[in-house]
């Protein structure tokens, strides 16, 4: 079987949701959900011999300010922020879970002058003690914004980034309410077997021929009191562990499971890196571009009693240092 694994070109992810994969501007990639939440990210250009990024989040009500959060490799302690050698800000910089980097969030003033001076400039310098720790490259920042405000319905309004106009906030229409995800009730596991029937077996024999040597555990898991669900581990890559996934009937016949992502696009029937928690019928999987985790699709579903209904997505397109906990939301919901 080959690997279901997601395909990098160069700095560019084609993700398991490519609706929602966001688009990418020479040194920035920017991204919105379904409820015109947007994230755009700038990062060190190829000029920069150092890494970082910056991230500006805006929520979609006329009112919503942005906000910023910058993040170097560098220490803790005042940074001063500055474009193309004009002074902007001074920020205070926290360590990062000791990885040797320090993170700092603009006020939304600071971030106000750093997007204004964005727009026109080549990079966001940043220094320490008068000494350079890094910069982050304006080249793209332009369209990545344009592009945002496009997407949150502020093109040509006064509360738009880059792309202003005499339309005033009113014009901004409200954010899209959130998809309502019902979740099917608990079913007992008691009694669940340790292994998955033959029927199972019989519809992963295209699986990996040594991957039963890994001894890996199968994701299993009641989800009615006539249907179990039953994922072996298939295949593996590098750093990508895939498990295809199928339900039994109450008389032993197995079936493909499909599960839909977040952008309604194409089922599939196998996931990456697969958690599992059959007390809440919750399913998650993280969906890595390569072995740091800095990249990549990260995602959750719950049984309705009917299929895995898509309740999170979050995406990072580029492979540029970015941890989990900072990518872009694309999908968001709310369940009852």
């Amino acid at each position: 079987m080959t690997a279901k694994v997601l395909v990098l070109t160069g700095a560019a992810a084609l993700l398991a949701s490519p609706a929602l994969a966001g688009e990418a501007f020479k040194d920035w990639w920017v991204a919105c959900d379904n409820t015109r939440q947007c994230a755009a990210f700038g990062f060190a250009g190829e000029a920069f011999e150092m890494s970082g990024y910056l991230r500006i989040e805006r929520g979609a009500a006329a009112a919503d300010a942005p906000q910023a959060r910058l993040v170097m490799e560098g220490p803790p302690g005042t940074w001063s922020l500055s474009v193309d050698g004009r002074a902007l800000a001074s920020v205070q910089a926290a360590s990062e879970d000791g990885d040797g980097r320090a993170s700092a969030e603009l006020s939304p003033p600071q971030a106000a002058a750093v997007i204004a001076a964005a727009a026109g400039g080549q990079a966001l310098q940043v220094s320490a003690g008068g000494k350079p720790i890094g910069a982050i490259s304006l080249a793209g920042s332009s369209a990545a914004l344009r592009w945002m405000d496009d997407k949150q319905k502020r093109a040509g309004g006064v509360t738009a980034l880059v792309a202003k106009g005499p339309a005033p906030a009113a014009s901004v229409p409200p954010a899209p309410e959130l998809p309502l995800v019902r979740a099917a009730p608990a079913v007992s596991q008691a009694g669940l077997p340790k292994t998955p029937p033959a029927s199972v077996m019989a519809l992963t024999k295209d699986c990996d021929d040594d991957i039963a040597d890994l001894g890996a555990e199968p994701i299993s898991g009641r989800l009615s009191a006539d249907l179990t669900l039953w994922a072996p581990l298939c295949s593996r890559g590098a750093y990508n562990m895939i498990y295809s996934f199928t339900v039994v009937d109450a008389k032993g016949a197995a079936r493909p499971l499909s599960i839909r992502y977040a952008d309604g696009g194409e089922a599939t029937t196998d996931l990456m890196n697969v958690d599992y928690d059959p007390a809440t019928q919750t399913l998650s999987n993280f969906e890595k571009g390569r072995g740091i985790g800095d990249c990549g699709a990260a995602n959750v579903w719950v049984w309705d009693g009917k299929a895995f209904a898509p309740t999170a997505q979050d995406l990072m397109g580029e492979c540029r240092g970015v941890t989990p906990d900072d990518w872009a939301t694309t999908y968001r919901s709310r369940q009852k």
